[in-house]
This record gives C-alpha cells, structure tokens and sequence, in this order.
C-alpha cells in the first residue's frame, strides 16, 4: 500500500484520471485512465501484488502483469510521487475491472517541466505588478 507523498505532491483525481504536481521541483505529472486506476488502488489500500494478481485475473497469469505493475510503481516511486506507508490485502478486483481494454494495458506516467518556472515562481516577489501571474517581473 502507498501514499501520495504530501511533502512533495498534490494529487487530483477528476474524469477517470490522475494529475499530479510537484510543488517542490514545478513538475506535473499525467497519468492515462489504465494507469490511474493502478494509482488509485495503490493509494486506496491495495498492495502491488493485490493489483498484479488483479490483472493475472481478468487477463491471465501469463500476461505480464508482474514485471509491468512493478516497474510502474518503482517509476512512482522513483519520482517521489507516493511512498509506501503500510500493508493490506484490500483487492483489487473493482479497480482492476474499471479499466476499458482487453489485454494488460501499459501503464504510463507522463511528465512534464514546461511550466516549472511558473509554478516555482514567487508570486508576491517575481511576478509582474501590473500584468499579474504567471506574467514574471522583467530582469
């Protein structure tokens, strides 16, 4: 089981899908609907081999969901967006059914710097008077 990592990220869940912010280092992070519905699981009170064993299930022992889920959740884990906090034997079965496909999905965490600066932006200090955030004060 996992949690988001609250010293680190803000998490929202809306339409089926996950985005997820850095607050510390200005990355955000885009989680497709196979991949956010790992997510939810993880941070709901599955365990990674309550979610692989979810996935042997609908799609077959066979069908790579070991080195896939943990390969996923070392990603999220990498990234500091959830860190483990506990164990539990909560199944998967409804997370698991709630993804649209029919084989073992890739699971995917998109991340994006693009706006970093904006986000990392001190918005009494840098941003500009007049035009306002995310407008910078010029140099």
């Amino acid at each position: 089981m996992f949690a988001f990592n609250e010293n680190k990220v803000y998490a929202d869940f809306a339409d089926d899908q996950y985005i997820v912010l850095n607050h510390v280092n200005g990355d955000y992070y885009s989680f497709d609907k196979a991949s956010s519905m790992v997510l939810k699981a993880l941070t709901e009170g599955c365990s990674t081999d309550a979610v692989i064993q979810g996935f042997c299930n609908r799609f077959g022992e066979d069908c790579g969901a070991a080195e896939t889920v943990k390969s996923f959740v070392d990603r999220l884990v990498s990234l500091e967006i959830v860190v483990p906090c506990g164990n539990t034997t909560m199944d998967a079965v409804q997370y698991i059914a709630a993804i649209e496909c029919d084989k073992m999905p890739e699971l995917t965490c998109e991340i994006f710097t693009d706006v970093a600066d904006l986000l990392q932006m001190d918005p009494i200090h840098e941003v500009d008077e007049k035009a306002g955030w995310p407008v910078k004060k010029p140099d």
